[in-house]
């Protein structure tokens, strides 16, 4: 006589398409890209980071989203504190989720600089000092980023 019991296999892991928690907390959404059609879908949040600090004049949120039918959508929005820049949003679906974190690891944050114009009068030593201060500025935003970018994927194998 043995005196373990043998308990069936069951699969551990189960899709979410078909799991009725995952539907019933679906939710849609719709995120705005400039310059392209609004990214729309349901499903749930999995993943979101946000970079805000008060002494900086922007922050970056990063969101991650499980589809309904089992994709992936990537958003990645910089917000400002000043009411007179307007913030904005890229967002991305993709088949898996590596393509997903690959998008966020590749994202040049140094895109998001605003480029004012210059005067038409500006001199030589005027240029040399923008250049130098704007070069100055994509630095930060990058690290300011790519902090965030470390801090989301720690954050994401203390998970797993």
């Amino acid at each position: 006589m043995s005196s373990s019991m043998e308990m069936p296999q069951t699969d551990q892991v189960t899709s979410l398409q078909n799991n009725p928690a995952f539907a019933a907390n679906a939710m849609t959404y719709r995120i705005k890209r400039a310059g392209a059609r609004p990214l729309s879908f349901q499903g749930t949040e999995l993943a979101m980071a946000m970079s805000y600090t008060p002494s900086l004049p922007y922050w970056y949120e990063i969101n991650i989203f499980r589809t309904t039918d089992q994709r992936f959508a990537l958003a990645i929005k910089l917000f400002f504190q000043s009411a007179d820049e307007q913030d904005t949003a890229q967002a991305w679906m993709f088949d898996n989720l590596d393509e997903a974190l690959n998008m966020i690891e590749a994202y040049d944050a140094g895109e998001d600089i605003r480029l004012p114009v210059m005067p038409s009068t500006a001199v030589a030593a005027d240029l040399a000092v923008y250049a130098a201060l704007l070069q100055a500025e994509v630095g930060a935003i990058r690290h300011h980023y790519a902090s965030l970018v470390g801090e989301f994927f720690h954050d994401l194998q203390g998970h797993e």
